[in-house]
Formats: C-alpha cells, structure tokens, sequence
C-alpha cells in the first residue's frame, strides 16, 4: 500500500516531468501558434487589397479602351471602316459606346 509520502514523492516526479517536458513544448508551440497569427491575412487586409486590384485593372482597361476608341475613330477619317462598322465596334464591351 502506499503511504502518504509516497503519493506526495510521486506527485513531485510528475511535477517535475510536466515542468521539463511538456512545459517546454506547449511554450513552444504557442510561439509557432503567435507566429502563424502574426503572418496570417485577415478577411478586412484581403477584401482591401482585392478591391485595390479590381481599380487597378479597370485603370488599365479603360487605357486599352481609350486607344481603341482613337483606332476607330482614324480608321473612320480614312475611311477604312465603315458608319456601320464603327457602330458595332463601339457598342461592344466591356465599355460600350452609344451611337
């Protein structure tokens, strides 16, 4: 049977083995848990840099269609296109003209 000091003697040891072994590894992994945390995109940071990008390229889409619509225009004055021509080019998308 075991006596009252050998429970509290092994109370100790257990202490003892939690305070060196799964102490350090719970420590540890909590900093690899903060690191992920600190490195992790939030949905406000990924929304915010989505919309950033949708400007971004209808930026670049309205240049491409500015240039178009100058390409149109000097192919009219040289009478390579057509009235009806130029009319179905404008009317087409994703920024469509009307005439």
């Amino acid at each position: 049977m075991l006596t009252q000091e050998d429970l509290k003697n092994i109370g100790i040891e257990v202490g003892e083995v939690i305070e060196q072994n799964i102490a350090p590894a719970l420590d540890s992994l909590q900093k690899q848990i903060d690191h992920v945390e600190n490195q992790m995109v939030t949905k406000d940071y990924l929304d915010t840099k989505l919309v950033e990008q949708y400007g971004n390229i209808v930026v670049l889409m309205r240049k491409g269609d500015g240039k178009l619509l100058r390409l149109v225009e000097l192919l009219k004055e040289k009478n390579v296109l057509s009235d009806e021509e130029v009319k179905s080019l404008l009317v087409m998308e994703p920024f469509p003209k009307l005439v």
